[in-house]
């Protein structure tokens, strides 16, 4: 098989994790992890976890049919090369959504169905 990916072609992982009440989950998640846990808030309705170098843990309130989805997110240098890389050999990525200022991402499935995303930071 060729077209093998590098060793290393992500940055980071962020698995994405809905939860029904996002104000517990992160005060249950913040003991389960320690005080030492690093916590970012990123934007409304989501609470990240660094939960190993490279790795974070995302909380999220899901809306509509992502209710009872997990999301496995890779970070990228730049969203669009990635993408027209996916394009080249025949995997769509997703529409690659910018918030300004904060991230742009994309979300999209494996052919099982798993939600699998990416993104990169200003």
């Amino acid at each position: 098989m060729t077209g093998f990916a590098a060793a290393e072609p992500f940055q980071e992982v962020t698995v994405g994790i809905p939860v029904a009440d996002l104000a517990k989950a992160e005060v249950w998640y913040a003991r389960l992890l320690g005080p030492g846990a690093e916590i970012l808030r990123p934007y409304p309705g989501a609470t990240e976890f660094k939960v190993a170098p490279g790795v974070w843990l995302q909380l999220f309130e899901p809306e509509g049919d992502l209710a009872a989805k997990h999301v496995l997110r890779f970070m990228v240098d730049d969203i669009a090369t990635v993408q027209a890389a996916h394009a080249s050999m025949g995997i769509n990525s997703g529409e690659a959504i910018k918030v300004p200022g904060l991230v742009t991402f994309s979300e999209f499935s494996d052919p099982d169905g798993n939600l699998l995303g990416l993104y990169d930071l200003p």
